[in-house]
């Protein structure tokens, strides 16, 4: 099965959650996948929390916000 990335963010400090959006991360082996979050909206100190539907180890590297 195929591990997916469930994305939520909150614009007031956790008390409230966006929908989940869930986000592929690749099969078993496919280490060079990368996975891309677009079209998140703007909010003003916005939090992010993720989350794996399965026990798989993640490593974020890098993070970009404009």
């Amino acid at each position: 099965m195929e591990p997916l990335l469930q994305l939520n963010w909150s614009d007031d400090n956790g008390h409230t959650w966006s929908d989940t959006r869930l986000i592929p991360l690749g099969k078993k082996g496919e280490y060079r996948k990368r996975v891309i979050a677009r079209r998140l909206g703007s909010g003003r100190d916005r939090v992010f929390r993720l989350r794996c539907s399965e026990p798989v180890k993640i490593v974020i590297i890098e993070g970009i916000l404009e």
